[in-house]
């Protein structure tokens, strides 16, 4: 088996947080809009109401997965870097 070069590393790390947080959004999306009955942001006219939520949507999953990181539940890289 052979190393993987460093840019694989990068590139593999950049896809689990991309996924993390992509779930995570979508997650926070669904919850605001079962259980809060707040309307999903609308991207074809984007105005400041829809960009707070997206703002608001995306820095909560930034923030859940720091703290999941923290707490040891979820790898904070899947391929360690050295």
């Amino acid at each position: 088996m052979t190393t993987p070069t460093p840019y694989a590393k990068d590139l593999g790390n950049l896809l689990y947080h991309s996924a993390v947080v992509g779930g995570l959004s979508v997650g926070y999306s669904m919850v605001g809009k079962k259980l809060l009955k707040m309307k999903p942001a609308d991207l074809g006219r984007l105005d400041i109401e829809d960009s707070i939520k997206l703002v608001g949507t995306v820095a909560f999953a930034f923030w859940t997965q720091d703290m999941l990181v923290k707490q040891g539940i979820i790898p904070g890289n899947i391929i360690k870097t050295n």
